[in-house]
């Protein structure tokens, strides 16, 4: 039993060449504000080789940050031909980075997916460790900065073998769906994005994928994205509305 969508729910479509929402920067939707950040949102890959994709064969399907200056991201990688080594067909992860990017820390899964079929993805920067959740199930942790703890592995800098140390900051850029910054975009569905200001325990995380049954204490933003018309992101929870470009309103078979 899931929240996933049942057969005529509402969702929004993105065609992987160009489509994207947009929303303004708010410092809610940054992981320095609090300290702590969750984003949930179910995902449909529509497609395991994306369009448009980018460097070793991702598309960032969501996250606050430009080229120049950046904050947190989703990515989703290829299935085929990605170039790291050992290659991460269809791997799903969330990353924090410093502002100037380079190397980020974060977590992932890397599971077979099925084009077609709904994901629900959990990512959570805690203040000094990241966490990724896939339908309620907890599968990942990381540190990113600090020492070590509750067997969440610290990062090493190759050419210094030193820890990698990621000091979040918020920015001015907004937060986009469907893609980062324009240098990939994502083909499928993605519907009922929600943004906290804290660490979602796992027993929440787990009556949301399968329930829907959103906490409200920290809840920051929320776009359903279940509206069937127009092309404005309402954010049902903090009023930090958005704009819709190109994606369209499809109906779950």
């Amino acid at each position: 039993m899931s929240a996933a969508p049942n057969p005529g729910d509402i969702y929004l479509r993105f065609n992987g060449i160009d489509n994207y929402v947009e929303i303004p920067s708010s410092d809610d939707l940054s992981v320095s504000a609090s300290g702590e950040l969750t984003i949930s949102a179910w995902l449909r890959p529509d497609v395991l080789n994306f369009p448009n994709w980018e460097s070793t064969g991702y598309v960032h399907w969501m996250g606050k940050g430009e080229s120049n200056q950046h904050e947190w991201v989703f990515r989703m990688y290829n299935r085929d031909n990605t170039t790291e080594t050992p290659e991460r067909p269809n791997r799903i992860s969330f990353y924090v980075f410093n502002p100037d990017g380079g190397l980020g820390v974060g977590s992932f899964f890397q599971d077979v997916i099925k084009k077609g079929r709904w994901i629900h993805v959990v990512g959570v920067a805690g203040s000094a460790q990241t966490y990724m959740y896939k339908d309620g199930v907890y599968r990942r942790c990381d540190t990113y900065r600090g020492p070590a703890a509750g067997g969440c592995p610290i990062h090493k800098t190759p050419a210094t073998g030193e820890q990698l140390i990621i000091d979040p900051q918020g920015g001015s850029a907004p937060l986009r769906i469907g893609t980062r910054d324009f240098g990939s975009f994502f083909k499928g569905g993605i519907l009922k994005v929600r943004i906290w200001s804290r660490v979602l325990q796992q027993d929440e995380i787990q009556a949301l994928y399968a329930s829907d049954a959103a906490p409200q204490d920290g809840l920051v933003a929320e776009y359903l994205f279940d509206q069937d018309i127009g092309d404005a992101a309402t954010d049902t929870a903090g009023g930090h509305d958005g704009t819709i470009f190109g994606a369209k309103w499809a109906k779950q078979s």
